[in-house]
């Protein structure tokens, strides 16, 4: 018996390296579940365009955008789990959009292997000057003084900005009113007209609007200063324990072979750890983070358990 099960052992693993060394054979299709142009795409295309050299093998993208990121993503769950198609997921498509359907055409929890976090990002608090405040505190005051009087803006409902000022007005004790766009830009632009007070935006979406005085930025949603806006203070200066950051990462298929998924966690890794990728992604306003397989599990169960109860909490629904 005991012949019998080191037998299978090392035949198991004999497959695995084998597999390791004959993977990948063709082309990897690398599917971003949202439209190109966008910060999803911006930041897959110089971690792809490294991937594919390192493989060997052509990686093509592939954009499939539509419904939060659940129209792509249901293309990955739904690929058959060879290696041969894996691609993006962010807080979007994993951790919020499940929340808001209905009837989610997946499971984020159980239909994807998690392979690797890429990076992560922070919204940026901006106002419009004629607001009057000048910093979180100035601005928190305000809002209490006139409770569901200042308007925000949003990239729509249930969009990661619009969930990151619920949990400002939930752990603030704040009333806001939310006004959705279809879309980060037509917010911003309402924004600096005056039309709606303060909204909550990428670095490099609100970067050249404050260095045009267009906008004042009052705070950041992570734990510390960006490099990019070394005056701006986390808002966790004025309102203890508030963080909300985002995330990018790589994922695959259920039942994802181990030996690819190593060999994906271990280039993705190393290519997140290049100066050029490094310096890329900061001057998008975005943090080179890579991770274990499993320390990427953990972070989309945590994020997942929070979005639901925000999302139930606020009885937000998709539009």
């Amino acid at each position: 018996m005991i012949k019998r099960i080191l037998g299978a052992t090392a035949l198991s693993l004999a497959v695995v390296a084998a597999h390791a060394q004959t993977w990948p054979t063709h082309a990897v299709k690398y599917i971003v579940p949202f439209p190109p142009g966008g910060a999803t795409d911006l930041m897959s295309r110089p971690l792809v365009e490294r991937l594919q050299q390192r493989l060997g093998q052509p990686v093509v993208i592939e954009n499939i955008g539509g419904a939060g990121g659940s129209i792509g993503a249901t293309r990955i769950a739904q690929a058959k789990a060879d290696g041969y198609v894996i691609g993006l997921g962010n807080s979007a498509s994993h951790t919020i959009t499940p929340h808001l359907l209905a009837k989610p055409p997946y499971d984020a929890l159980k239909d994807f292997t998690p392979i690797a976090m890429i990076n992560e990002y922070v919204n940026i608090l901006v106002v419009n000057p004629a607001l009057g405040v000048k910093n979180m505190e100035e601005f928190l005051a305000l809002a209490k003084s006139k409770p569901g009087a200042l308007r925000y803006g949003s990239a729509g409902n249930g969009s990661s900005n619009h969930l990151t000022a619920e949990v400002l007005a939930s752990q603030a004790r704040l009333k806001f009113i939310h006004v959705p766009y279809k879309g980060n830009g037509p917010a911003l632009t309402d924004v600096i007209a005056g039309h709606i007070d303060w909204m909550f935006g990428t670095i490099s979406e609100v970067l050249p609007y404050l260095e045009s005085g267009k906008l004042i930025a009052l705070g950041t949603s992570g734990v510390a200063r960006d490099a990019l806006l070394p005056k701006v203070p986390p808002i966790a200066e004025a309102v203890p324990k508030f963080e909300v950051t985002g995330f990018m990462a790589v994922f695959g298929p259920a039942n994802l072979p181990a030996a690819v998924v190593q060999r994906l966690n271990t280039e993705v890794n190393a290519i997140l750890k290049t100066p050029e990728i490094v310096e890329r992604y900061a001057n998008a306003g975005m943090k080179a983070v890579g991770s274990s397989p499993k320390e990427l599990e953990q972070r989309v169960r945590a994020d997942h358990a929070l979005w639901k109860k925000v999302i139930e909490t606020a009885g937000i629904k998709a539009e």
